[in-house]
């Protein structure tokens, strides 16, 4: 991947893990453009070797400085890192996306799934000058909704209320036959 100058910087947080690991290889494998890339852990695993498109990457320890000049932070390192690192990493300007429970019942976070709600970012802008925080949900909510919601687009239900009136509907037809 080349590394060109306009490319955001992004950083890793929770690098180490399966999550983070994957958070890497869907990098990669989209040839996301990036200008830089900060692989950021835990105390224990600062100072580890990773390799990455051909390079090789320093673990840092995850700090409050960590998210200088960052512009897009991947959060996988669990709530309570999310918890304390996600504001400061908003307030140094990044865009976070975090991966864990932290924020997704938070009503002033955006709880969001791509191809489901993408409407939900749209305030969100790199660039800006002003951090932002987006949450994920759990990967089976994610796996459900992909398939959920071009169902319930179709029926283009207005409510719980009326679909559960369909619902009932549906069943007493499928009897009958």
């Amino acid at each position: 991947m080349s590394l060109p100058e306009n490319a955001p910087s992004i950083a890793v947080v929770g690098v180490t893990g399966a999550v983070g690991q994957e958070f890497l290889s869907v990098l990669s494998d989209r040839g996301f453009p990036y200008r830089s890339i900060k692989m950021l852990a835990s105390k224990r695993s600062a100072g580890k070797h990773l390799t990455f498109e051909d390079n090789e990457f320093e673990v840092e320890e995850l700090t409050a400085d960590s998210f200088d000049g960052v512009d897009i932070a991947l959060f996988s390192a669990g709530g309570s890192i999310s918890k304390k690192f996600g504001p400061i990493a908003v307030d140094r300007r990044s865009i976070v996306v975090d991966n864990s429970s932290a924020f997704r019942m938070d009503e002033d976070v955006p709880l969001v799934i791509p191809e489901v709600n993408p409407d939900a970012v749209e305030h969100i802008r790199l660039g800006n000058g002003k951090g932002a925080l987006i949450a994920s949900p759990n990967c089976s909510t994610i796996i459900c909704l992909m398939a959920a919601t071009p169902l319930h687009r179709r029926a283009k239900f207005k409510s719980h209320k009326e679909y559960g009136i369909q619902q009932k509907k549906f069943q007493k037809h499928s009897w009958q036959t």
